[in-house]
């Protein structure tokens, strides 16, 4: 009866405990500003283009920083069920052997024939600490929170990759554009020089009009030679983003049906962004969950410094003959519990919280921070795709009034009206800007992935959400 109540005691103390609850700090938010779901996954589909698609896909099955986050989100998912497991009573089975030898006085109290004697014995342990005031659910609610973190840091991880395949590959796509361009030009240059040697053999056309047209001609084949080194390196870190091997990286990826527009026509931004999409992202996620965890670690290393109540059953067997072992008069057994409760440890667990506390407070600044800094990105990215659009626009009327002059200057040219070095001027100015015009679509487009990766994953709903 005795043992019972001992029992029904620490099954009341343990009810008797109890945990802090965490609260996420208040901060002065827009209107509108509401949890959501996590990162938004497969936000690059917005471009329409099957490359892409294809290669996103790549680089989240292989790439080798998201299969390291994945694996720490496993290793935080076991310390998370080991710390939980704490909470449940510990089953053991003991068996052992020993030998001993007694001194003749108890030789002779207990009748034994030899001083020396063997003992067999197994037994059952069953312990429980009775968790008095929370301690251990509060060390199982920061390994939760820790999980919550790690899960949040490998979104962070997808996130950022995914960005930057989509970057790297509309890189590729615009260095590809800028060959094709300055091939065009080069080729056109490669007609007029053989049409130049051939009249300048006939004493037609004067040396100094030749070499002219022949300096343009190797000027515009150094910039082809320099466009596809860019182009080349541009694969290269393509190939690396996307998880290739050592030989395919060697290789370079070039990527193929792909959308032919891409460059001339983004996706488009909706004119109101719901607000509740800022916490999308997994920065602000995984700080949370670390401000959660540090918040509990600190409840849990106030909480130790109080006494710990440990309940203990055993039910065994002691025998000094083996073949006796399982006799019912072998039978013993134990039931208890004991309070312990440290009177000096030098000041281990008073700095246990201390330190505690000041890691509370360190990640609470980070997680504040990251909220002003999300807020700053999407700011940046918003103004970012508006004036990028702003520059393509203008960048497309100076390539269409430099293609109408040059019309104009080629068949004034030919007429006798016009220079040569005018109308190669003029065709130096369309190259250059039709170059602009290339760099002006790049900028647009990086801007939507800048605007994607700053609202954790584009800015579409969780399905089936209004």
């Amino acid at each position: 009866m005795k043992h019972l109540m001992l029992l029904l005691m620490g099954a009341l103390l343990a009810s008797c405990g109890s945990t802090a609850v965490f609260e996420r700090p208040v901060m002065d938010m827009p209107e509108g500003t509401a949890r959501t779901s996590p990162v938004g996954h497969g936000w690059w589909r917005i471009f329409h283009d099957r490359a892409l698609n294809r290669l996103e896909e790549k680089a989240v099955e292989r790439n080798r920083d998201l299969l390291r986050a994945s694996a720490l989100v496993d290793q935080a998912s076991a310390l998370a069920a080991q710390a939980g497991a704490a909470l449940l009573p510990r089953a053991e089975l003991r068996a052992g052997a020993s030998s001993q030898e007694l001194s003749e006085g108890e030789r002779y109290m207990n009748n034994l024939p030899d001083r020396s004697r063997d003992l067999w014995s197994m037994s059952g342990i069953l312990s429980y600490e009775v968790d008095l005031w929370g301690k251990l659910r509060a060390r199982t609610e920061a390994a939760r929170s820790e999980l919550l973190a790690s899960s949040a840091a490998r979104d962070a991880v997808y996130l950022r990759l995914t960005a930057e395949v989509a970057s790297a590959y509309i890189n590729v796509r615009t260095w590809e554009e800028k060959c094709l361009i300055i091939r065009r030009v080069h080729a056109s240059y490669e007609q007029t020089c053989a049409m130049y040697e051939k009249r300048f053999v006939q004493g037609q056309y004067p040396e100094l009009a030749l070499r002219r047209v022949q300096a343009e001609r190797s000027r515009t084949l150094a910039q082809l030679k320099l466009a596809e080194n860019e182009l080349s390196r541009a694969e290269s870190v393509l190939s690396v983003l996307v998880g290739d091997s050592p030989r395919q990286v060697m290789k370079g990826v070039r990527p193929a049906g792909g959308n032919p527009a891409l460059l001339a026509s983004p996706p488009s931004i909706p004119a109101r962004i719901p607000g509740d999409m800022i916490e999308r992202r997994p920065d602000i996620w995984e700080l949370e969950s670390r401000l959660k965890a540090a918040f509990y670690g600190k409840e849990a290393a106030r909480k130790d410094r109080f006494p710990s109540l440990v309940l203990t059953g055993q039910l065994g067997q002691v025998s000094t003959q083996l073949n006796e072992l399982l006799n019912q008069l072998s039978r013993s057994y134990d039931l208890g519990g004991g309070m312990i409760q440290t009177l000096f440890d030098g000041g281990r667990k008073r700095a246990a919280v201390r330190a505690a506390s000041a890691e509370c407070a360190a990640v609470q600044a980070a997680y504040e921070q990251a909220v002003l800094n999300a807020f700053r990105e999407i700011r940046d990215a918003l103004v970012e795709r508006r004036k990028s659009t702003e520059v393509y626009e203008a960048a497309l009327d100076e390539v269409k009034c430099l293609r109408r002059s040059w019309d104009i200057a080629s068949k004034q040219y030919e007429a006798g009206y016009l220079g040569l070095m005018d109308a190669l001027d003029t065709h130096r100015h369309l190259l250059s800007g039709e170059l602009e015009m290339a760099d002006a679509a790049q900028m647009r487009l990086n801007a939507v992935v800048k605007f994607c990766k700053a609202l954790g994953g584009g800015w579409q709903g969780r399905p089936g959400s209004a």
